[in-house]
């Protein structure tokens, strides 16, 4: 499998295991309650709109304070309103206020003649203009009990005409209305919500809507429908100031209620982003604003579950392949630029009439981009320890540690005193022509791995491999600063080198190993240039470790070490002298040495 493969399938794992997660956190009330806080943000950038076709005639404050009698008794205003909107040329009205009681028999024997037969006037003015303006009386299913026993006039005759509807607003799990029940049931018959009974006798006919619980698209917050109070109404009325009246009402879908009780006042989508004491919205205008989804046909629909999960993994493979893809502020860039595309393209999805999740798409990319940042913080961890293997093998332990603290690889080199050992395998040539090559590598492989253990184990460092040999090198701090000094012989490299080659020489192989080994001071560093460097050591005690392992051939040996080699591990190891002998490069005979037979390695 090719690395971009790989990389691709982590991707797309990971754009799997953080849309499942999103998915799951959505099915939790809290995230629930936070996706329906995300669809109420999509209104602060729509413009509020007033609509022209629909108006209210409100019980304000003003109202309230003109009109001194109990709300209970207000039949005696809310008839002659009626009245005087059908007379002005309203097209439908719709009475928000419920009639549970009748209320006669307790005005009975107060010899006030506008308070006689309340009930009596609300039916009439509800059965007289229901030619020109259908009144579509509100009722709550819950106080309907009453009415076998105490019918109410207005109520049944309103029945009578088919011009009831039911006034329960729908609320979520935060007690926000974001919706309506328009029917009790799926068939499109009675009974009905409020909006539904007004919208069809507004246009003439049942409006298509989406589904029996809709949405509704508000056209802004608490006040944006135009109103009237309802005192100005009745001095309108009253004055037959009619021109006045038909501006205010004239052709409109009029909804007649309170404003100001507590009872009826909701939170609505704006209710968190609009301060003041009327910030939520009165049951009236909700009413209202259901109404002109309806007569709009500006519908919200959620998007299918299937589209929201696929827009989740769209969004979650986006920021996890840019994550692992791009570095520094241009990951940055890129995941502000796939912010600003995630929330404009819900915006515009809202303008066209659907609700995207925009919540839950932003923690899917957020899962994805911290899984995708652990994933690739591992794999860069991975890979630095394997950058730093590969250095440790071929280069060696000192450059990989300096690239690892410097960021950088040095050129220069540097003058130490050390222990070189060369060891190479007797014979190995003619062995080699006599296999096949895999077996010679096998085989090589084998050997050299063995070889480099006694050579770790020693505290050496194998500098390269040259072909079956092997040049190794041994250092410590204390050769460093005092080569030879008494005190360090038992710790020093000279020791340690040659006993590394006594066991390297006296393990059981199928092939034989001849060792050199000198002691004295060489140039360390990386040889090469900017495209090929190699960390090596040079110097004229490299090439004489090499040329004393040669010499094991002239002395019937496997190891061989120098004068200044045997001056540095003095009485640790028990040094035989083989003799002096001419060495190429040196014009002077030189000393070399073995271990002797039986001497504590």
């Amino acid at each position: 499998m090719t690395m971009p493969i790989r990389k691709l399938l982590s991707i797309l794992y990971i754009s799997a295991v953080a849309t499942l997660f999103t998915w799951s956190l959505d099915q939790t009330k809290l995230f629930r309650l936070i996706a329906l806080k995300a669809g109420d943000l999509h209104y602060l950038f729509e413009p509020a709109r007033t609509p022209d076709n629909i108006v209210l005639i409100t019980v304000d404050q003003k109202s309230l304070n003109a009109l001194p009698v109990p709300t209970m008794f207000w039949h005696r205003y809310y008839a002659p309103a009626i009245t005087a909107a059908a007379a002005a040329g309203a097209k439908v009205l719709g009475l928000d206020e419920a009639f549970g009681i009748t209320v006669d028999k307790y005005v009975q024997g107060l010899g006030d003649e506008e308070m006689s037969q309340l009930d009596e006037k609300m039916a009439e003015a509800v059965v007289s203009t229901a030619s020109v303006m259908p009144v579509i009386c509100a009722y709550i299913p819950t106080e309907m009990a009453n009415q076998e026993s105490q019918a109410v006039p207005m109520n049944m005759a309103a029945a009578a005409l088919g011009q009831t509807a039911y006034v329960n607003l729908t609320a979520d799990e935060d007690d926000f209305i974001r919706s309506i029940e328009l029917t009790e049931s799926g068939d499109g018959q009675q009974p009905k919500a409020m909006a539904l009974a007004v919208a069809e006798r507004f246009l003439g006919q049942t409006p298509a809507y989406p589904t029996r619980l809709m949405l509704i698209r508000y056209t802004g917050p608490a006040g944006t429908f135009r109103r009237i109070s309802l005192v100005d109404f009745l001095a309108a009325a009253e004055a037959n100031n009619m021109d006045l009246l038909r501006s205010w009402v004239g052709g409109k879908a009029v909804l007649l209620g309170p404003e100001m009780d507590t009872r009826d006042r909701h939170a609505t989508p704006y209710y968190a982003f609009t301060v003041g004491p009327h910030a939520n919205t009165s049951g009236v205008e909700i009413h209202a604003n259901a109404l002109n989804t309806l007569l709009t046909g500006r519908f919200l629909r959620k998007i299918p579950i299937a589209a929201a999960v696929a827009l989740m993994f769209v969004f979650a493979f986006l920021f996890s392949l840019t994550t692992m893809e791009v570095a520094g502020w241009r990951l940055i860039a890129w995941h502000v630029f796939l912010t600003v595309v995630l929330f404009a393209g819900a915006q515009l999805a809202f303008r066209s009439g659907w609700l995207v999740p925009s919540s839950s798409l932003l923690v899917s990319a957020l899962a994805a981009f911290l899984l995708a940042l652990v994933t690739s913080y591992v794999a860069a961890a991975r890979h630095r320890d394997a950058f730093r293997k590969a250095v440790n093998l071929f280069v060696g332990k000192e450059v990989a540690e300096a690239v690892e603290s410097t960021g950088r690889v040095s050129l220069s080199g540097r003058r130490v005193h050390v222990t070189i050992l060369f060891s190479d395998i007797r014979g190995f040539t003619a062995f080699s022509e006599t296999q096949e090559p895999e077996t010679v590598v096998a085989m090589l492989n084998e050997y050299l791995a063995a070889m480099t253990g006694f050579i770790v184990q020693h505290g050496g460092q194998v500098n390269k491999f040259i072909g079956d040999g092997i040049l190794a090198i041994f250092s410590d701090e204390l050769a460093n600063t005092r080569p030879g000094a008494q005190s360090d012989r038992a710790d020093s490299h000279a020791v340690r080198a040659v006993r590394c080659a006594t066991e390297m020489v006296a393990a059981p192989s199928r092939f034989e190993t001849g060792t050199g080994i000198h002691s004295g001071y060489v140039v360390v560093g990386n040889v090469g240039s900017g495209d090929k460097l190699e960390y090596t050591a040079l110097g004229d005690t490299v090439n004489l470790a090499s040329r004393l392992e040669g010499l094991n051939k002239q002395f019937k040996s496997n190891l061989v070490f120098s004068e200044a080699t045997r001056e540095l591990v003095g009485d640790a190891i028990e040094a035989a002298l083989l003799g002096e002998t001419n060495v190429k490069g040196k014009a002077a005979l030189v000393r070399v040495y073995t271990v002797s037979r039986g001497s504590g390695q």
